[in-house]
Formats: structure tokens, C-alpha cells, sequence
């Protein structure tokens, strides 16, 4: 069905599109599912994102140091792998202790992947404008995520089970289709002698911590990041049960809520691929885009959404702003990926990337909590209202990475 070794460019995009098809059929009413399969209330369901984000947090480091001492191509295959088994895992046993540890076995393989995917396809098209690749890779997610949501929302009006068992299962096929398409031509060892592995893993460590403690700018785009992980883990676990419990979802024709949460995905999944391909059609006219105010108009509409999201009642007002929301971050954080990837030595992409996902699950960790704490003691509006809150600095964030970019001459 596919040559031996296709160009990584097209590899990229399929993975792209084939693994978001997958995750959005997964996780598309797995909230729903929580709150009516698995029984969990406002506290629980926090817990859950937040031991996905603590496994992501032990995980990320040790994973992206493999990602460069080893193989990038290799830490993308685990990665594949483990989400499989982890969403098998959740689906076919619906207690709250198998559904954690589920959470622990495809948030390791989330580490696996993320920013090995991204220091793999910027070693193996080094030549290409990242920003661009990023982007229509960012697009051809939220192709697949389209395909996903409309799948999974089929699948759970039948089993809410259903979707996440498919998932799993075609995880590890599309796992085993990668073994034998995903190229890896350009990849060098971030370290030529090799001295064993746990001091080949602290002697890499401490070359990427002195590395970014000697670069402002990444240093205030991981600090971004953390505003972000911060915001989005309540945000991302309470709006459902905001949307039940706080508003009256219209019952049109076969509209009940499982179905509703599946068009409210696929109408933010196609604003996605709109403004992904507006963005890319001016840097194909332009060269390129203003980060700086691409990035603080995003991040201002993305606080003013959830703070708006938090104080509605009005369904179609509600739907509004959380698309709203939904689109900031979208446009958001490809373009903060290629920013960051402008300052990264090529040799530690992977595990520069990694630490910026630990940062996003130290952020994610830490927020969400406080978040359920204070929608249980309080109501879950509250708790929304305070993820607005959580993101404010990146306001001030963003002119400093900017500032701190042009004297380092990027």
C-alpha cells in the first residue's frame, strides 16, 4: 500500500492527520463518558487530567533525552504504541483507579512523542520554513481531529466504550504501518562518545539546562508555556460539565448532549483548518508573520473567551465563546512552536521540545487542582473563572520573548 520509505514531509502529514483522527475518536466524549459511564464527579474528573500530567512531567525529560541520544523515529513508534494499549485500557475496564492508570500509560507515550514528532521533521527537512510545516501539520490534525470527532460521535451514540476501544486497536496497527514508512536519514546522536546510559542521560541534561539557562527567549516562551498549562487543564475538564450543568443544551431533532458534544468538536475542528490555511496563505504571499502580535492577540482573545465562557448561561452564547476559545489556541501554539524552534540547537531539539511539554504538565498540574478544588467548594463557573486568571502573565510574557529574541538576533 505505501513505498518503503516515502519523503518524511509526507510522513509527517499523514501522522499528523491519521494519529489526530485517532485521539479525537478517543477522547471526543470521553468526559461524557467519565461523568456517565465511570461515575466521576468535578474533583475526580480534575484528578484525572492531573495524573495524565504528572506522568507526562516524570516522563517528558527522560523520553526526549532518548529521543536524541538514541533514535527520534524510535521514541515516535513507543509513543504510538503506549497510547494504544493506554486507551484499550480505559475503555474496556470503567473503574476510576484502571481509568488513572491508564491516563499513566498513554501520557508516557504522549512524552514519547512529543518533541521527538517535532525534532524528527525539522532534522529531516531542515531546508523548509518550520513555520509552515508546523502549520499545515497543525492543519492536517484538525483534518484528522474532524474525521475523529465525527466517528467518535457515532461510535458513542452507540457505546460510549466503543470509540475509545477502536482507537486502541488502531493505534497499534498504525504503529505497526510507521515501523515500516517513517524515514530517519538525518539524525546524529547528541552525544558522539557514549559513557553509559545514566551518565549519558545526566551529561545531556546538564548540556540543555545550561543551554536555555543562557537563552532568554526560551526561557520566556517556556515560561508561556506554563502560563498555558496553567489555564488549559481546568478549562479543558470542567466546560463539559459546565455545558450540562449550567446550561439547557436544545434538544433539535437527534440532538441530545452525546451528539451535541460531537458537533461543538467538529465545528471548532473546522474554524481550525480556516484559520490555519488563512495564516498559511499570508506566509505563502508575505514569507512570513508577525509572531509577537500574532501570539498576544491570541493570547488576549484566549483570557477574554474563558472569562466569558465561565460567566455564560445562554447555550448559544456559551457555544460562541468556547469556539472562541478553542480557535485562539489553535492559531496559538504552532506559531510558538516555530518560534521556539528558532532557538534551539539541532542536537537537543528533542529534549528542549520535552521540556517545554514538562513545563505545559507542571503547569497542568498545578492548575488543575486548584481549579476542582475551587469548582466543588464554589460552583464550576468559579473554577472557570480563575483559569482566565491563570493565563494573565502571558501578556506580559510575550513582549519579553520578543525583546529578548532580536538580541540573540531571532
Amino acid at each position: 500500500m505505501f513505498p518503503k520509505r516515502p519523503e518524511s514531509y509526507s510522513v509527517y502529514l499523514l501522522f499528523r492527520f491519521c494519529f489526530s483522527l485517532l485521539f479525537s475518536m478517543a477522547t471526543v466524549l470521553s468526559i461524557v463518558y467519565h461523568l456517565e459511564v465511570v461515575k466521576l464527579d468535578a474533583l475526580q474528573l480534575v484528578l484525572v487530567g492531573t495524573v495524565l500530567e504528572t506522568a507526562c512531567l516524570v516522563f517528558e525529560i527522560p523520553t526526549g533525552i532518548v529521543a536524541d541520544l538514541y533514535s527520534r523515529r524510535r521514541s515516535v513508534l513507543i509513543g504510538v504504541f503506549l497510547y494504544g494499549v493506554g486507551f484499550l485500557m480505559e475503555g474496556a475496564l470503567p473503574w476510576f483507579g484502571t481509568v488513572l492508570l491508564a491516563q499513566v500509560v498513554w501520557g508516557c507515550g504522549d512524552t514519547f512523542i512529543t518533541g521527538a514528532l517535532e525534532a524528527w521533521i525539522a532534522s529531516e527537512e531542515a531546508g523548509k520554513p518550520m513555520d509552515k510545516v508546523f502549520m499545515r501539520g497543525s492543519q492536517l490534525g484538525q483534518l484528522g481531529g474532524i474525521a475523529g470527532v465525527i466517528l467518535g460521535t457515532l461510535l458513542g451514540n452507540i457505546d460510549l466504550r466503543l470509540p475509545i476501544l477502536l482507537a486502541g486497536t488502531l493505534c497499534l496497527l498504525f504503529g505497526a504501518a510507521l515501523l515500516r514508512i517513517m524515514p530517519e536519514t538525518n539524525f546524529s546522536p547528541a552525544l558522539e562518545e557514549r559513557h553509559g546510559l545514566l551518565r549519558d542521560f545526566t551529561s545531556l541534561f546538564q548540556l540543555n539546562l545550561s543551554f536555555v539557562k543562557n537563552a532568554p527567549v526560551l526561557l520566556a516562551l517556556l515560561a508561556i508555556t506554563l502560563c498555558g498549562g496553567l489555564a488549559s487543564e481546568g478549562f479543558d475538564r470542567l466546560s463539559t460539565a459546565h455545558f450540562l450543568q449550567d446550561t439547557v443544551m436544545p434538544e433539535i431533532g437527534p440532538l441530545n448532549s452525546v451528539t451535541w458534544f460531537g458537533i461543538i468538536s467538529l465545528i471548532g475542528s473546522g474554524l481550525g483548518v480556516i484559520a490555519s490555511q488563512l495564516l498559511i496563505s499570508r506566509m505563502e504571499k508575505k514569507g512570513t508573520i508577525r509572531r509577537t502580535g500574532l501570539v498576544m492577540l491570541a493570547s488576549f482573545g484566549y483570557i477574554l473567551c474563558l472569562a466569558l465562557f465561565a460567566a455564560g448561561r445562554n447555550f448559544w452564547f456559551m457555544l460562541i465563546v468556547f469556539l472562541l476559545a478553542g480557535l485562539t489556541r489553535t492559531v496559538r501554539e504552532p506559531v510558538l512552536t516555530a518560534w521556539m524552534n528558532d532557538h534551539v540547537d539541532e542536537k537537543m531539539r528533542a529534549t528542549v521540545f520535552s521540556a517545554n511539554g514538562q513545563i505545559d504538565a507542571f503547569g497542568q498540574i498545578i492548575g488543575g487542582p486548584i481549579v476542582g478544588l475551587i469548582a466543588r467548594k464554589a460552583s464550576v463557573s468559579w473554577g472557570l473563572g480563575c483559569t482566565a486568571l491563570l493565563l494573565l502573565p502571558a501578556l506580559f510574557l510575550v513582549p519579553v520573548a520578543s525583546k529578548a529574541g532580536k538580541k540573540n538576533g531571532g
